[in-house]
């Protein structure tokens, strides 16, 4: 299986949007669909839920599934873990479509969870996770619930599978388009959980990545 580093995701996203004209919207509504499909089939029917969003393209993709979850009967709550000021434009324009479907915002995690997302820290992670997002990633690890992880695991390097601190523990990890190397490592398993391949629209080839 080929495998890419978060360098070469980054031109392989690059390439999709800009050569392509594959809209960034549209990709991330796949990956969100496709991401709330993978979560009802983890966590069951009608449960209730908590969605971890960081302020990149990965919190854009949870706040997508949990509209999604939302749209199928589950209880939802979304935890920021940056003030929305902070957020990238994109998934600032998801919050806001997330707040239009009627979905709450709340600022400390429940006492109580069925299951988390988690959509904190994508491929592009520099060094160890720092303020809210380790605090989320804290919390989410003792919890007696299922854990699912867009793209890769909050705290695992993606191209040298390093596990940074904190990190998170998923049950499985559904990745958007194309491997990443870091999620091959050994060590990684731990954190990864089952690992599922998701088709969110990238093309079948790609041109060699500088």
């Amino acid at each position: 299986m080929k495998s890419y580093t978060s360098a070469e995701v980054a031109e392989l996203d690059r390439y999709t949007i800009e050569d392509l004209g594959v809209n960034l919207k549209q990709l991330m509504e796949v990956a969100g669909l496709r991401s709330a499909e993978a979560a009802v089939k983890l966590f069951g029917k009608n449960k209730s839920l908590t969605v971890l969003v960081g302020p990149g393209g990965n919190g854009g993709d949870a706040l997508v599934c949990a509209k999604f979850l939302k749209l199928w009967e589950h209880d939802v709550t979304v935890i920021l873990s940056e003030t929305q000021e902070k957020l990238k434009p994109v998934t600032s324009d998801q919050l806001k479509v997330w707040k239009n479907f009627g979905g709450e915002v709340i600022d400390e995690p429940p006492d109580k969870t069925d299951g988390i997302v988690d959509g904190l820290i994508g491929y592009s992670l520099v060094g160890d996770p720092r303020g809210k997002s380790a605090e989320l990633i804290d919390w989410t690890n003792p919890q007696n619930c299922q854990v699912l992880s867009l793209d890769i695991p909050s705290g695992l390097d993606a191209t040298t599978g390093e596990i940074r601190n904190p990190c998170i523990k998923a049950n499985m990890t559904v990745v958007f388009g194309v491997m990443k190397k870091g999620l091959l490592v050994g060590s990684a398993k731990e954190y990864s959980g089952d690992i599922e391949i998701i088709d969110i629209g990238f093309p079948r080839e790609f041109p060699e990545v500088k």
